[in-house]
């Protein structure tokens, strides 16, 4: 009996064993998940269309009077009368002010009389001469004091003009930089006057854009944004480009001529100048925003048979929210304008509106 229990013990230690060896073996494999269902992302897509395009180079520059003259005393004496006030508009040849006019009156009369006398005396040579009464050199010594007297009157007429200060163009009388009654000497500045109808801005064009300008073109003028408002814009012509640079700053200074008939514009103001700097004719141009930028490089996304395809390209020139590309989309194309942010090259798309 003792045998018989130890046998049927371990019989019972056997069926235990196996038991669990077989629910081991027999446990179900884990299931594998289902493939994930590819993401449809929603899109706006652009048409790529050629378009006529425009490139400009804007440039600042500064306005000056066309012309900035300093007028300056030709003789000395007191300043006796002034006419304009400072900012009153001139005429050519309006007179501004007068320097001790009456003693240059005073001398032309005296020295005409003098001329008058002289030629009187010549005369009567002349006639005694031709009637041998008098000797050929007493004829020459009375022409000669009357060559003399009348280079004096000429003197003393010029005296007196150069008394009269008058403007020598059309302008603006900026500043007075004497005052009536002050003694001034020859070669003193006594007045600003600046030529304001007509006025030329300044500009310093690169090295690279030298090439797309020409002499008589037109330009594009516009004072400078500072408060927010828009400013007026102006046409200018093209009437000078240096042909040497600038040693400093690799410039070439260019001068605009602007109509400022209304008195608009002022020198020293601050503008800038658009010109054409060259036409793009039929030109692939996008949207900067539809552009992705991977990893340095740019890249745009366009819809193909339900999905977003990667397309690496080349830009160009920036014209307002556009740019130009050179290669890499052609005309045709749907450009993702909306969502090219969240699609890779095959991603599913849904095109708005489709």
């Amino acid at each position: 009996m003792k045998s018989s229990a130890i046998y049927a013990v371990g019989l019972w230690l056997m069926l235990v064993i196996g038991g669990c060896n077989n629910s081991t073996d027999n446990t179900p494999p884990a299931s594998v998940p289902e493939t994930e269902v590819d993401k449809v992302t929603h899109v706006a897509v652009l048409a790529i269309e050629p378009r006529n395009l425009q490139e400009y180079l804007t440039l600042p520059g500064s306005l000056e009077a066309w012309e900035d003259l300093t007028l300056s005393a030709e003789i000395d004496g007191p300043i006796r009368w002034i006419g304009p006030r400072e900012g009153d508009r001139l005429k050519k040849g309006d007179v501004i002010l007068k320097i001790d006019p009456d003693t240059r009156q005073a001398a032309l009369d005296r020295t005409r009389a003098e001329c008058d006398l002289r030629r009187s005396s010549r005369d009567r040579f002349k006639t005694l001469l031709d009637e041998k009464l008098v000797s050929a050199q007493e004829f020459e010594d009375a022409s000669c004091a009357y060559e003399v007297a009348a280079a004096e009157q000429r003197q003393a007429r010029v005296a007196l003009d150069q008394s009269f200060l008058k403007s020598p163009v059309d302008g603006v009388l900026d500043r007075l930089l004497v005052d009536r009654g002050e003694h001034v000497s020859a070669g003193t500045q006594v007045a600003l006057v600046v030529q304001i109808d007509r006025l030329k801005v300044l500009v310093d064009v690169p090295e690279k854009d030298v090439g797309y300008l020409q002499l008589g073109e037109s330009m594009r003028v516009v004072q400078a944004t500072v408060d927010g408002r828009d400013r007026d814009a102006f046409t200018g012509e093209l009437i000078h480009l240096a042909y040497k640079a600038d040693s400093v700053t690799r410039t070439y200074r260019a001068k605009i001529a602007v109509d400022n008939s209304e008195g608009r514009l002022r020198p020293g103001m601050i503008v800038r100048v658009e010109a054409v700097r060259r036409d793009l004719p039929a030109a692939i141009a996008v949207p900067l925003y539809a552009l992705v930028d991977q990893g340095g490089r740019k890249v745009a996304f366009v819809a193909e048979n339900g999905v977003a395809r990667l397309r690496e390209v080349t830009t160009g020139s920036i014209i307002g929210d556009l740019v130009v590309i050179e290669a890499g989309l052609s005309a045709g194309e749907r450009l993702l304008v909306k969502g090219q942010h969240l699609v890779v090259d095959g991603s599913a798309i849904a095109v708005a509106g489709n």
